[in-house]
């Protein structure tokens, strides 16, 4: 069943182990996610969520809740007689992980009153019988959040309603800093300025008048092509791992003419390409400097 999404999930493990990374991940790929919700309130949600056309669910569960190990078995086996194709994944990791886990974020392990250490042994021997029932057992010990979400991804595949990755074109000016967020930067300060043209410099990139006056310039248009194209080779790429924006940038000197025409044309071409596109000028409202 890899790569096909679930008709419905619920999703269980060891606290610490990554079972909130994991549900983003569902998130991500279009599965509508409840988190920790009383064990009877489950079937009535299984009965009346995932219809058609509504996205497949996933159901938190796990020791926060009351007499969760007792009383789970029994649950799951009601669950999966009355919904076929229904899974049950249990995310684990090695104790040392889920130490470290804890040590580093401090936050307390449901059973708080135990040392850490101790917790994890307890809470993993009690749902010993709960990961035999499962379909699927998740590792996260050696894994970042974003290669947890890409093991998602294979093992349990996309809904038609997964998220998009949404590309960012954006516009900067290098005297105002870098934009902390980007992945691909372009430095255009090489192209002619429309500053230093006195009918020009009051005039943004996205002017008509502006855009007319560069794209006559001497290689503009080549850069353009030629900045489409290397998007066009790479966004697949990011989009293959799972990425949920990727912010593209123009930098010129202030940011008002050279970055804000060419963000505008990328944007234009892959909005035509038929990926999601933003579009953003950060710098180019700025007051003009003499």
């Amino acid at each position: 069943m890899s790569g096909q999404a679930a008709r419905g999930l619920v999703l269980t493990g060891l606290s610490g182990a990554g079972k909130s990374i994991v549900s983003r991940c569902f998130e991500d790929l279009g599965y509508r996610c409840v988190d920790n919700l009383p064990l009877d309130l489950v079937e009535p949600l299984f009965e009346h969520g995932g219809k058609s056309g509504e996205p497949p669910l996933v159901v938190v569960l796990d020791v926060r809740t009351a007499g969760f190990a007792r009383t789970f078995p029994g649950l799951i086996a009601r669950l999966r007689e009355r919904y076929a194709g229904l899974r049950l994944v249990f995310v684990e990791a090695s104790t040392d992980a889920i130490v470290r886990r804890f040590s580093e974020t401090r936050r307390p392990h449901p059973y708080r009153k135990l040392p850490v250490r101790e917790a994890v042994l307890h809470e993993r021997e009690e749902l010993a019988v709960v990961r035999e029932l499962a379909d699927d057992v998740l590792d996260t010990s050696g894994l970042t959040p974003h290669e947890l979400r890409a093991a998602v991804a294979e093992r349990f595949g996309t809904t038609r309603m997964a998220l998009p990755m949404v590309v960012r074109c954006e516009s900067f000016g290098f005297r105002y800093g870098l934009p902390p967020d980007a992945n691909l930067v372009f430095d255009v300060r090489y192209v002619a300025n429309p500053h230093f043209v006195a009918e020009l410099r009051p005039r943004p990139g996205d002017d008509p008048l502006v855009r007319d006056w560069l794209s006559r310039q001497e290689g503009v248009e080549d850069s353009v092509r030629r900045f489409c194209e290397l998007c066009d080779a790479l966004l697949p790429h990011y989009r293959r791992e799972h990425k949920s924006y990727l912010v593209v940038a123009f930098g010129c000197t202030g940011g008002r003419h050279r970055s804000v025409f060419f963000a505008e044309r990328l944007a234009e071409h892959l909005t035509r390409g038929g990926w999601v596109v933003s579009l953003n000028h950060r710098d180019r409202d700025r007051e003009p400097v003499g």
